[in-house]
């Protein structure tokens, strides 16, 4: 995270002054303008880029089809991302104010309304100082906190802003999971797969459930590198609050020891950088065997990996289906065929032994040749099939499930 000079700033305001011009000459139309209200030396680092993006995200909904350009300014003095309205002045300003008082995040965001006549529209009610609440303007003419309290303060700010957002697409990425139908021999909407004893309502129950687990992954990556026993503890303690929802029934277990490792390294990475998976793998390298597992019973058995060799490589298989999923715009159904087609499933291995495997991945690879027009048909007689053998690819399920959680935070690593 490096550090800028006052210099750099006053060019780069200057940039931004040029670029609303231009934009005001071209459109004839107000500008909703976002920057990033940091205090200090450091404008860019993962949290601050990621609480922008999720700005974006949240303007461009609200905002809807009355958008007529957007530009997107990287710079090392801070992103900017300007949007050219078909609205008025006041009805932008109207948004731009909700966005930075709903929520504690929004005292961070900088948003200006840019008129025809190249002013800003004045505000009307004093910002809150982000230390202590009071008017900013009277704390910052007074100096009541010196930058060191208020960096601290900011970071504090957006780091619970990531947790929360993080735990909020972790729940979301089960809940693709969950609907993405059909699935052969799983819980979705279709039906409830080879499982009698879940529905897909206990799925959504298990999910939100897990949610302050989640966030707590994120915040223990976040606060030091060596977290491995406090999120093992976490996710154990996951596990119990999933078993109260679900009358016991193991409907997460996989995605708890998945999720916790990717979440804890996205919170590590946006701290302080690195490379996610290596990260993710790092963790997983140091946490300690689980015992007495359907998992440590079939590798055993059948010498096969399953969830902790896909962590130790930092999660190839899921990196491959978000890939095939951004391709096909955000749908899994062809990325989960694949990962049927190569994942050594340790619930099918369980379930089916080695002939349940290979029929499975067989019966995938017929499918994923055949072509996009047949896959719904031909994955609803898979699951037909599937049901009947008792035969569940869970290894799959959770795998994608990571591949929406992957592809939802894609900004951070990429």
């Amino acid at each position: 995270m490096r550090e800028i000079t006052l210099q750099q700033v006053l060019d780069a305001r200057e940039r931004r002054v040029e670029r609303q011009r231009r934009l005001l000459v071209s459109h004839n139309k107000p500008l909703l303008v976002l920057n990033m209200n940091i205090a200090g030396p450091v404008k860019r680092g993962g949290l601050i880029d990621f609480a922008f993006f999720e700005g974006v995200r949240a303007l461009d909904k609200a905002l809807g089809d009355r958008v007529v350009e957007r530009e997107l300014t990287d710079e090392l003095t801070g992103l900017e991302y300007v949007w050219v309205c078909d609205m008025s002045g006041e009805e932008l300003k109207d948004i731009a104010v909700y966005e930075e008082t709903a929520r504690p995040i929004g005292r961070l965001y900088d948003l200006d309304v840019i008129g025809l006549d190249g002013m800003k529209y004045s505000r009307g009610t004093p910002r809150e100082c982000i230390v202590c609440g009071g008017p900013v303007g009277v704390c910052s003419r007074s100096r009541a906190h010196g930058l060191p309290t208020i960096v601290e303060a900011t970071n504090q700010r957006l780091l619970d802003f990531a947790a929360e957002r993080l735990a909020e697409k972790g729940v979301r990425a089960l809940i693709s999971e969950v609907d993405l139908t059909p699935k052969p021999g799983l819980v979705d909407r279709r039906n409830s797969g080879a499982h009698s004893d879940m529905d897909i309502e206990m799925f959504y129950r298990s999910a939100r459930c897990l949610r302050g687990y989640f966030e707590r992954a994120v915040r223990l990556g976040a606060e030091k590198d060596d977290c491995m026993k406090a999120l093992q503890q976490a996710g154990l303690d996951a596990e119990q609050t999933m078993f109260a929802v679900t009358g016991g029934v193991n409907t997460h277990k996989g995605a708890v020891y998945a999720f916790g490792l990717v979440l804890a390294a996205l919170g590590a990475v946006m701290v302080r950088e690195g490379d996610l998976f290596e990260r993710a793998a790092e963790l997983a390298k140091q946490g300690i065997p689980p015992q007495n597992t359907h998992g440590t019973e079939v590798k055993a058995k059948y010498t096969a990996g399953g969830a902790r060799a896909e962590a130790f490589a930092g999660f190839p298989h899921a990196r491959e289906a978000q890939k095939i999923m951004r391709e096909d715009g955000g749908d899994g159904t062809r990325a989960f065929l694949h990962l049927m087609s190569v994942v050594e499933d340790t619930n099918l291995l369980y379930r089916g032994g080695r002939e349940g495997l290979e029929y499975v991945r067989s019966r995938a690879r017929e499918i994923l040749a055949q072509g996009k027009a047949d896959y719904l048909q031909e994955l609803k007689k898979l699951d037909d099939e599937c049901i009947q053998r008792n035969l569940s690819p869970g290894g799959s399920a959770d795998i994608i499930a990571l591949a929406y959680l992957l592809d939802s935070t894609r900004k951070i690593w990429k």
